[in-house]
């Protein structure tokens, strides 16, 4: 069939692209929706990381914490988010240079370590469209006084153990009193 015999069967060049619209229609719709859910999915897991770093806040060796910040990285790795990636770098390179057994030096440590992850948290915040002040931040954290005893008795339990474990060290015990002969023979009848 050539060209003109198309012509004469009465298509028109609107006709074609009418149908070229209802034949292609589908298919653009397809890929658009492909495109949104993927911002969309890109965007939930950005929100999880941060989400995960605001509620961990105040527990930083919690793995929660850990892996959130490792991901930062992976998940705010546009352009868009440079200001992101340089808070994140510095709280990063704060963190490896881990305390040591100076008292004064380790407040110091401890507050720059928070004024750090303030500023990633923040940065997050903004890049995401909360828009949370630094004082937000640092402020609205709840974090009973029990949940700090135990991470600090569980940290002293583990310690020692690692101590008797690794050091062969011995586990203290004391004997508070001594059943006499009496007693002991009292008890088997």
């Amino acid at each position: 069939m050539e060209a003109k015999e198309i012509i004469s069967v009465g298509i028109t060049i609107s006709d074609w692209l009418m149908i070229l619209a209802v034949i292609s229609g589908p298919v653009i719709a397809v890929q658009i929706q492909k495109y949104i859910d993927g911002k969309s999915e890109t965007r939930n897991r950005r929100l999880k990381v941060f989400s995960d770093l605001m509620i961990t806040r105040n527990s930083t060796t919690d793995v929660q914490h850990v892996s959130a910040l490792t991901m930062v990285g992976l998940e705010f790795n546009e352009k868009e988010y440079g200001k992101v990636v340089n808070a994140w770098e510095n709280y990063l390179g704060h963190l490896r240079s881990p305390p040591n057994n100076d008292d004064i030096y380790n407040e110091g440590w401890r507050e720059t370590r928070s004024h750090r992850l303030t500023d990633l948290l923040f940065e997050m915040s903004d890049s995401l469209g909360f828009g949370f002040d630094k004082a937000h931040i640092m402020k609205t954290i709840y974090n009973p006084v029990a949940f700090e005893r135990r991470e600090f008795e569980t940290d002293i339990i583990r310690h020692k153990l690692a101590t008797v474990f690794l050091k062969n060290a011995s586990i203290p015990i004391a004997v508070t009193s001594v059943p006499s002969d009496d007693e002991a023979l009292g008890n088997k009848k």
